[in-house]
């Protein structure tokens, strides 16, 4: 990158982005073809006729006096009443429709910044802004006119947090102005993280205009944004089949766009251990699939970080009791895995147990497992399997074992992060969490998964809650059975993208909202190849990503704009290299309004 120096006391230096080959910070697959997917509007003939939709000239639509004629994509960027931003940031403020022309190598940068670190992060998220800017390959093409548009932008972040955690503040404020012949733009933020979701928003205010071949901006615009919850995920199950590191950071990169911050890794099972730890190097040499198919510390490490600067946080869970891989624990530590792989359970008589989750909890926490929220899992316990046990036995109610297992896993936690309990302990619903919540302990750390059962237990013991619940934000449900024995699948039916973006499930807790983490869409993989990771996880996930920021009301007679705008973003993820699936043929994407 070429930079230009100024001195400037607690400022940065001033750069100008001069040429592409030496600005872009290429992704890990290099620089996508922006052409390559999605439709590409050429046509010059377009008016806007309302403020929902555009009009198409042609024999049936004649031009009426004062209409603009413009090419597609600037008219449906220009006729809503608001930008077609996603998510939905909670205030905007449009003072007039206009825009500007600009050339990527005329974008300045100056960020004001409390340490050099934080400056870096800035200029960094600056770069990945440049390289999402999609558009016409001439980037040094000389403008006709006879001055030069020049974007100039200035960040403010006002303190030095460098790693997200559940309570960073993620909030920003926009202002993108024009005088003389520079278009101003100003993001000010608490956080980094902040500032990185002001860029991507800043992104979705640019186009490219395929009619004059330039990139197009618009201003007057003021925007106050903040998330309504700070736990916005995805989670995906790399244990059923192995999902390789590169499919992950395309995740990450949709992710960043919908502005989702965390990651959760369901990263053992039944039927593989593909987390290679750095102590317990066993666990994945007998627990994976294959040696190809394993995530060594160096991947993680990198995914983590590739992460960060996203604005995502990952976190790793190693689930247990049940759900454990048989040859990948210890001898004698696990229970009833021969008879089926899939009952496999953590023998609570073995006395070495505890301390070989110990181990893997301060393996998991040493690769940068998110120290902050870490989950233990604790999903669907073959109770009858310990019926089996010496400790199942003396127990009227095995439920007791249950409750037990579950405390010393959070005591083992707490020694293996050196006698500090993370803020926050996660664990999926269950029985437990339905019946036997009050015997747990360090309740104010905890904090329940809820997928299904009753979550009123959940919000009377004030313990805190992320929803996924099934059948509204399950993403691998309606492909049917997997198992040669099953007539239906385990949650079928399929939901739809409106399904998962009109659950609201704190609708009717409002005076519970401050136990509201957020939530998060599951993606189990028993029938998900890599391949097919990015369009079982969008559009749908791009839909829950604005219920979980702004949680927008919205009415039935505002379903046209509401598909008109995620159409414009799905458009947008896919010129960014995402692969999105369709939510309808091509035509509707041209003529929303007749859909």
């Amino acid at each position: 990158m070429k930079l230009i120096s100024m001195a400037m006391s607690n400022v940065s230096r001033l750069f100008l982005l001069m040429s592409l080959g030496f600005l872009l910070e290429c992704s890990f697959i290099g620089i996508r073809n922006v052409h390559a997917t999605g439709p590409q509007y050429s046509a010059d003939n377009w008016v806007c006729r309302n403020e929902t939709g555009c009009t198409q000239l042609g024999e049936d639509v004649q031009h009426q006096n004062g209409e603009k004629i413009m090419s597609n994509e600037t008219c449906y960027m220009l006729c809503p009443k608001e930008p077609s931003l996603w998510p939905k940031p909670i205030f905007v403020e449009v003072q007039d429709k206009n825009f500007s022309a600009f050339q990527k190598q005329h974008i300045f940068l100056k960020v004001l910044s409390p340490t050099n670190k934080t400056r870096k992060m800035a200029e960094r998220a600056a770069n990945l802004f440049i390289n999402n800017l999609t558009g016409s390959s001439k980037y040094n093409r000389i403008f006709e006119e006879e001055t030069e548009e020049v974007v100039k932008i200035h960040v403010h972040i006002k303190n030095n947090d460098t790693k997200l955690t559940s309570s960073t503040n993620e909030s920003y404020i926009l202002t993108v102005g024009y005088q003389k012949n520079e278009v101003r733009v100003k993001i000010t933020a608490p956080t980094y993280f902040g500032v990185r979701h002001g860029l991507e928003t800043l992104s979705q205010l640019i186009w490219y205009d395929a009619q004059t071949d330039r990139l197009r901006i618009m201003h007057e615009i003021r925007i106050i944004d903040e998330p309504k919850f700070p736990h916005r995920g995805i989670m995906i199950d790399v244990a059923r089949n192995f999902i390789p590191i590169w499919y992950l950071k395309r995740v990450i990169d949709g992710m960043a766009i919908n502005k989702l911050n965390v990651l959760h890794l369901h990263a053992s099972d039944s039927e593989s251990f593909p987390l290679v730890l750095p102590n317990n190097p066993d666990f994945a040499k007998n627990g994976a699939y294959d040696k190809a198919m394993t995530y060594s510390t160096r991947d993680t490490k990198d995914l983590i970080a590739y992460a960060n600067i996203r604005g995502v946080r990952v976190i790793l869970e190693v689930d247990a009791p049940s759900h454990v891989t048989p040859n990948a624990w210890p001898n004698g530590q696990t229970m009833c895995g021969k008879e089926s792989v899939f009952r496999a359970t953590l023998n609570p008589d073995d006395s070495n147990v505890f301390g070989t989750l110990q181990s893997v909890y301060r393996d998991l926490l040493s690769l940068g497992s998110d120290g902050d929220s870490f989950h233990i899992g604790g999903d669907e316990v073959v109770l009858d399997c310990w019926k089996q046990s010496k400790s199942g036995k003396t127990l009227s109610d095995l439920y007791y074992l249950w409750v037990n297992f579950t405390n010393q896993m959070v005591e083992q936690l707490k020694s293996a992060n050196g006698g500090n309990l993370t803020s926050d302990v996660i664990l999926w619903s269950s029985p437990l969490t339905d019946r036997f919540i009050t015997y747990l302990k360090n309740k104010p750390n905890l904090v329940v998964q809820y997928w299904f059962g009753k979550f009123d237990h959940i919000f009377q013991n004030n313990l805190r809650i992320i929803f996924s619940t099934v059948g509204y934000w399950y993403l691998d449900c309606g492909y049917g059975p997997w198992k040669k024995n099953q007539v239906l699948g385990a949650c079928d039916p399929y939901t739809h993208w409106m399904k998962v973006y009109r659950y609201r499930p704190w609708e009717q807790y409002v005076n519970r909202l401050n136990q509201v983490m957020g939530g998060e869409v599951c993606l189990w993989t028993e029938q998900v190849a890599a391949e097919d990771v990015e369009t079982r996880i969008w559009p749908r996930a791009a839909a829950f990503a604005e219920r979980i920021w702004s949680d927008p009301g919205w009415e039935d007679r505002e379903r046209n704009r509401l598909y008109a705008r995620f159409n414009r973003h799905i458009i947008r993820m896919r010129r960014r290299g995402i692969s999105v699936a369709a939510i309808w043929p091509i035509y509707c994407s041209y003529y929303p309004d007749k859909c």
